[in-house]
């Protein structure tokens, strides 16, 4: 999906109409409330997450992606909330997400949890004007190439659902649900959001006191290309991971975090992915890099206090 966008950018299409496909990542296990609104506040935590990935570096217009996401449960609300924003830009191509999620929370059995999720938001679609020809000169000559930069806005909804108990979890999830009315046009200008489904799934087996091994799978279609992730980490004490993943076609990953908790409430990981492509564009790039920050504050809800008068007693 990524190649097929990037093909798009550097061909300089006279009408500039394509499908947008949201960005991938490779620490995509650290990283659910961005394509399931239904994994919001299920972790019992306030959690903060930023990734900056840089793909296919020394590949002209090569893409480089933002995220921030920060989530938590609400007690108030009977589930949790959170907030999304990505920056992903290609080449002279810019995409802005921002989603608002809301999660409704129903416990089922000792330990699990299911979140019922919903997010709405907006995208923004911008088209820069800094156009450089194969000559070398600018693109300000070509009657095809717009001689303005181009930004247009739409709103975004998605729908998930996200289940989890002390190892497993699942979840199912669709963004853009709008699809074909996510369209945004303007002369030489046509920017249409795709749909996108995912399923997502991993279990903790524990090997000893001490380690944990963590299968996962992360599979995303957009109903015209599919592609699918395969991750197992071994985790050590809570403290440091290092794993590998499998993109269909397209790269190996091993991966690298450690997580530190200053307090008993409070956990700081960071994580780091170097993708090895295998595709065909692997020979005319240096792979991609991969940088995951996340902070969390464990939730504890206040115990509720509650006076009873015993009518023996005169007050």
């Amino acid at each position: 999906m990524r190649k097929y966008l990037l093909s798009i950018v550097l061909s300089l299409s006279a009408l500039f109409s394509f499908a947008q496909q949201d960005p991938q990542f490779s620490q995509n296990m650290f990283v659910k409330l961005p394509i399931n609104p239904g994994y919001a506040g299920t972790s019992g935590a306030i959690c903060a997450t930023a990734i900056y990935r840089n793909q296919w570096v020394s590949f002209p217009g090569s893409p480089k992606t933002i995220l921030f996401t920060i989530d938590a449960p609400v007690q108030a609300l009977h589930g949790g909330a959170g907030l999304t924003i990505v920056n992903d830009k290609l080449g002279n191509f810019n995409f802005m997400h921002v989603r608002g999620a809301y999660s409704f929370h129903k416990p089922l059995g000792q330990t699990g949890l299911l979140g019922i999720g919903l997010e709405a938001g907006i995208l923004q679609a911008s088209v820069q004007d800094k156009w450089l020809a194969p000559d070398g000169t600018d693109g300000t000559a070509d009657q095809a190439i717009p001689n303005e930069a181009i930004s247009k806005l739409t709103y975004d909804i998605g729908l998930g659902a996200y289940y989890r108990t002390q190892q497993l979890y699942v979840g199912l999830s669709a963004s853009h649900l709008p699809g074909k009315a996510e369209k945004l046009t303007a002369t030489e200008f046509n920017y249409q959001a795709a749909r996108h489904y995912y399923v997502i799934a991993g279990y903790d087996f524990f090997l000893t006191s001490t380690l944990t091994l963590r299968p996962s799978v992360h599979v995303k279609s957009d109903a015209a290309v599919t592609t699918f992730d395969g991750n197992i980490n071994l985790l050590w004490n809570n403290m440091i991971w290092g794993g590998v993943s499998y993109r269909l076609q397209d790269a190996l990953v091993p991966h690298i975090g450690f997580a530190w908790s200053p307090n008993q409430k409070s956990t700081l990981k960071i994580g780091y992915a170097y993708d090895l492509g295998l595709s065909g564009l692997k020979s005319y790039h240096k792979n991609t890099h991969e940088i995951m920050v996340n902070y969390c504050i464990k939730f504890v809800p206040k115990v509720k206090v509650q006076s009873h008068i015993n009518p023996r007693f005169l007050r």
